[in-house]
């Protein structure tokens, strides 16, 4: 298929009738395309009817001079090169064309023979600086654009927000707050592992069309003083880096207004994503930080907001937070619990101790319960309700669940080898854990270094590991369970299963939660609820064990309600390998 030339389109302007004629011969002459008129004014008309490549203006002309029409074309494009010709040389006629916009000027008389080298030059030259400003351009939106959503990115927001907080550092406004909002999309690597990272980026892209789409003062703010013609403005709005953004509340009355955004963002958040064809629901957790109540700065302003969103993930999710000085100490705080979580491991400061758990009928230590602990070598002893949580949210749960597991197994064939009876070993499995698909095959590898039957090993899960896909739980669980392991479904009561799916597990044991022991005997509700749960367990021919038995009162009240086992302070705290061996050597509980 041939190529088709579009010759050059050159626009002449001049009065001088024999001029037009020797300029429009000369240079068709040369192949290209010309348009000659008279004045200024016409010039301008036949520009704006059909945009010329370049464009020649006679310096003097009625009406309008070549500096007049130069400067209105500049307006209407700042791109097509412009050559002033005019029969003064001095420099401050020169000077003056430049100043109009000119891209070049051609000194009377003109030399017909160079004339077409100097246009050719001319054309390449602002070609070349047409190509420049592209990939400038395009440079600019590398660095300041995010690639998957097309919003500003991180860089490009810190400059609006330096330049807002110049705006108003510069002079005295109405309106002298103004707010950042950081937000995280909540659970969302979960999206990321269960449908796909091509699913989790459509949703990336769907919540900032919500955002962009769906903020405006008209309709974030609540109060009538918003409702003004400028505020129907997009707010602006980044993405900072995976599922965080950031919005400006350029100008706010009262703290407050901050809250009445947050509650539209999570609103617009809220509805539901429509993924082939199944309803998917996404959560938001917002800090808020105010200048110039919290932060002067914008990297402090930021820095501030995004330790408030923190603070809104530890509260429960889904909410909104906004900051305090004291949240800027839990943060340091934070910071330095991660640093020495992830040296714990290696510098051996992590024990386990084994908590008995007790058959009701005959008294006998039927099985133990290894708990993980951290001695901290500052901090000294730090709840695993602590530090457990934050090794799932930093990745470090699956190298720490390996390691208790490896320790539990190693330290009951210990016992083993002291010549005690073999004991069942209860460990726990987080949710983290349980989806990691190499699970079974760590296990396996772990029983055969130790030499530790399957039969010995007790796996604790929580309802909550079941009701985040619940058919490759029901799987693996019955995997593990043809390899000879027993699982326990742990604080059973706190979740939501139904008995219908419970009926389908491969489950040895259930574990009432402390909550329902807590009041007993005195509470009638939480005996009805164990009675219930014992006779159901019994049907499916499954035993019940009570955790955080603390009295004799309770043991009694569990035992007469027919629960299989016992867990708690009334019989034994957690305890060491040493003494735990000890407790084994006597095989009755008084």
């Amino acid at each position: 298929m041939k190529t088709i030339h579009t010759p050059t389109r050159i626009l002449v302007a001049d009065d001088d009738c024999t001029m037009n004629l020797i300029m429009q011969a000369a240079l068709q002459a040369y192949g290209y395309e010309v348009t000659v008129v008279e004045d200024g004014v016409a010039a301008l008309a036949a520009f704006h009817a059909h945009p010329a490549d370049i464009v020649l203006l006679d310096v003097e002309m009625p009406g309008l001079t070549g500096y007049e029409v130069c400067k209105k074309i500049r307006l209407m494009d700042s791109d097509v090169p412009v050559v002033l010709i005019t029969g003064h040389d001095d420099e401050a006629s020169i000077d003056r064309a430049y100043e109009t916009g000119a891209t070049d000027f051609i000194v009377k008389p003109v030399n017909w023979t160079l004339i077409r080298h100097r246009l050719r030059y001319i054309l390449r030259a602002f070609r070349d600086a047409a190509q420049r400003r592209e990939a400038e351009t395009k440079v600019r939106r590398l660095a300041y654009f995010d690639a998957l959503t097309g919003l500003p990115n991180r860089q490009s927001f810190a400059e609006h927000l330096t330049r807002e907080l110049s705006r108003k550092k510069g002079k005295t406004t109405s309106v002298q707050r103004l707010a950042v909002l950081f937000l995280d999309l909540d659970s969302f690597k979960n999206i990321n592992d269960s449908l796909g990272h091509g699913i989790g980026d459509l949703v990336l892209q769907w919540t900032s069309d919500r955002l962009r789409s769906g903020l405006h003062s008209s309709n974030t703010f609540s109060r009538p003083s918003y409702q003004t013609k400028e505020d129907v403005q997009p707010i602006p709005l980044a993405r900072m880096g995976g599922d965080e953004f950031t919005i400006l509340l350029p100008s706010i009355e009262e703290t407050e207004d901050a809250l009445v955004a947050a509650h539209r963002v999570r609103e617009l958040i809220g509805r539901p994503f429509v993924v082939e064809g199944q309803a998917l629901f996404v959560t938001a957790s917002i800090g808020v930080a105010i200048y110039p109540d919290d932060a002067s700065d914008a990297d402090t302003l930021l820095m501030h907001a995004e330790t408030a969103m923190y603070a809104a993930k530890d509260n429960g999710k889904n909410t909104c937070q906004y900051y305090s000085a004291s949240l800027t100490k839990r943060a340091v705080a934070r910071l330095a619990m991660e640093s020495a979580l992830r040296l714990a491991l290696e510098r051996d400061e992590f024990f386990l101790v084994y908590q008995p758990q007790i058959d009701v009928v005959h008294g006998t230590i039927q099985s133990v319960e290894a708990l993980i602990r951290w001695q901290h070598p500052e901090k000294g002893l730090i709840s695993p309700l602590d530090f457990i949580p934050l090794a799932e949210e930093l990745g470090l749960i699956l190298p720490i669940g390996a390691w208790v597991l490896k320790t539990a197994c190693t330290d009951a064939m210990r016992w083993c080898a002291l010549g005690l009876n073999p004991i069942r070993m209860a460990v726990n499995l987080s949710a983290i854990q349980f989806r990691n698909h190499h699970l079974q095959d760590d296990i396996l590898a772990i029983l055969a270094q130790t030499g530790m039957p399957a039969s010995q090993l007790e796996l604790e899960i929580t309802e909550s590991i079941l009701m985040e896909d619940a058919t490759s739980a029901l799987s693996l669980m019955h995997s593990l369970r043809d390899h000879g392991m027993h699982i326990a479904l742990d604080d059973f009561g706190t979740g939501y299963s139904s008995l219908q799916y419970i009926k389908q597990l491969p489950l040895s044991k259930l574990k009432i939660d402390r909550a329902f022991v807590r009041d007993l005997p005195a509470s009638k509700a939480d005996e009805a609820i164990i009675r219930a749960v014992v006779a159901m367990a019994k049907t499916l021919g499954i035993r019940v064990i009570a955790e955080g038995v603390e009295t004799s009162e309770q043991y009694l009240a569990l035992a007469h309600m027919g629960c299989d086992s016992i867990q708690g302070y009334f019989f034994s705290e957690p305890l060491s390998f040493e003494k735990m061996a000890d407790f084994l050597t006597n095989p009755l509980v008084e």
